[in-house]
């Protein structure tokens, strides 16, 4: 039976590509963690098809497909995001699938693992932007109806951060590939996000001792929480701000952080934050063309530390850029007026997904979940919501935009992943994670597409021991904007002591 399936599989009619190998992989049980701590929802035994596509000369796009045994199939199609330049097949995202019973695909965007390789190469580019992840749908489904001899009856797409912004470019550009989907944290307005990343980066390297130490980070960050813990949404216990964003004015010039400024940063860590704070804006208009830096994620994921790595950062997070301009650009002279509107003219049309009209989308019966976190360094949720403002206009109000679009926030979480506070929503497909849709985003889309029952609220899970051996240890609770969770005293650990308020200055 196998080896008559791999046959059948290899001959599969794939236009402009070709198949370039099929396996079975058999039963993979995961009692124990794997080496970064996660523990897996077990997959089952299932085929792992890879396919090579080839839409122009210049093209090279990997495909990958896990496939159900076929009695194991849930009768779905799923496809998954990547991440950052991606280059390669992200197969955590294809083991989160196959563990929920469905095909599932990802891809590899048709980029490799330098993202310097892309350069002079302009149909790559737009493999990247958007062409790649709708041809892994395309064949996707093709060659799951294919195998199993039925289509499947719905098709959900599940990302965070390159992969939110491939299930914007979706619902934007593709209105009729999905049914469903859920996207964290969404790099969405892609050049002017790496724009924001080169603004930070200056700061920190363009002054004398402005780089931080994770001890120095997290020092400054518990201050940041201190000061602004109670206005901004916290209980006592939290080591986070749950609603950064409505902080007013600069924290450089907050009184009751003067004593621990002095003490703790030196002077060119002084004058980098207040300009990170104050956010990026155009040097002739004096206009800010992206949302700022979030207080209070200083020492996450991606943060101040991490961008105090100079080449490493600038190589892994600025490379759109040299894309335009060459491997060896010097970022250190990025122009934030001229080289912006240049940037902006060449690659938001192919990488941006920030078209507010999503009525195919909708018309075609999709449902777009959206989470973001209120720690997330490298993408401030404050972005996406300006964009969920643009769509609520484009459709005339709230409430009809919540009839298919939900953005939700949670407290303590960190770049699609990890935190301090929820850790994870079930992008990963952890064990630790019940898989309801209370706990697990892409349950609760399920729920919403498959039976109208819209979500209101979702429980995000904080884990023990995060990164090593992993165990479940409570859930918070996030609300569908414009609510937020207000904490009404008692076991801060217990999402009953959380009541839905509305408090739309929590998100500005």
């Amino acid at each position: 039976m196998v080896d008559t399936n791999i046959d059948k599989i290899k001959k599969f009619p794939l236009e402009d590509g070709e198949i370039t190998n099929v396996e079975w992989k058999e039963r993979i049980k995961t009692p124990e963690p794997n080496p970064l701590g996660f523990k897996m929802v077990d997959g089952g035994s299932f085929y792992r098809v890879i396919m090579k596509l080839h839409p122009t000369a210049q093209s090279n796009i990997t495909v990958m497909m896990y496939l159900p045994e076929p009695e194991a199939w849930n009768g779905k199609f799923l496809g998954t995001g990547n991440g950052g330049y991606a280059g390669s097949i992200a197969e955590g995202a294809l083991m989160n699938g196959i563990g929920r019973g469905y095909a599932t695909a990802n891809t590899d965007l048709g980029t490799t693992p330098d993202p310097n390789d892309c350069i002079g190469l302009p149909e790559v580019l737009i493999d990247y932007g958007h062409r790649a992840t709708h041809l892994m749908t395309v064949v996707g489904k093709q060659l799951t109806t294919y195998f199993y001899g039925e289509a499947p009856k719905y098709s959900y797409f599940a990302g965070g951060s390159t992969g939110g912004q491939q299930g914007f470019s979706e619902a934007q550009r593709y209105p009729e590939d999905y049914d469903g989907i859920v996207s964290l944290s969404p790099a969405f307005d892609r050049v002017r996000l790496h724009s924001f990343f080169v603004w930070n980066w200056q700061q920190l390297h363009g002054r004398k001792e402005a780089t931080f130490t994770p001890e120095q980070a997290q020092k400054w960050k518990d201050s940041i929480v201190k000061v602004y813990g109670k206005e901004c949404g916290s209980n006592d216990l939290d080591p986070f701000l749950a609603y950064p964003g409505g902080i007013k004015g600069n924290p450089m010039d907050h009184p009751a952080l003067q004593e621990a400024i002095e003490e703790q940063l030196t002077d060119g860590q002084k004058e980098a934050l207040r300009i990170i704070y104050d956010g990026p804006k155009d040097p002739v208009t004096g206009e800010r063309f992206i949302t700022p830096f979030l207080p209070g994620s200083e020492a996450e994921f991606l943060s101040l530390v991490d961008m105090s790595n100079k080449e490493q950062f600038a190589h892994g997070f600025l490379f759109p850029f040299r894309w335009i301009w060459g491997k060896d650009f010097d970022f250190e002279k990025f122009d934030f007026h001229k080289d912006l509107q240049e940037a902006i003219a060449q690659l938001s049309p192919i990488l941006d997904a920030t078209n507010p009209d999503l009525s195919a989308f909708k018309a075609h019966g999709g449902k777009l979940l959206v989470v973001g976190g209120s720690v997330d360094a490298i993408i401030p949720y404050t972005g996406f919501l300006d964009y969920y403002h643009k769509v609520v206009a484009e459709q005339g109000g709230l409430e009809e935009t919540k009839r298919f679009f939900r953005f939700l926030l949670m407290p303590g979480f960190s770049h699609t992943a990890g935190g301090t506070g929820v850790q994870e929503v079930g992008i990963i497909g952890l064990t630790e994670v019940p898989r309801d849709p209370d706990h697990d985003v892409i349950c609760a889309l399920e729920q919403w597409v498959e039976q109208g029952v819209a979500p209101d609220r979702l429980l995000g899970t904080h884990l023990k021991n995060w990164g090593s051996e992993i165990e479940f240890d409570h859930v918070r609770p996030s609300y569908a904007y414009p609510y937020v969770a207000k904490y009404t005293g008692g076991d801060p650990k217990n999402p009953e002591n959380y009541i839905p308020v509305e408090d739309a200055e929590a998100y500005e």
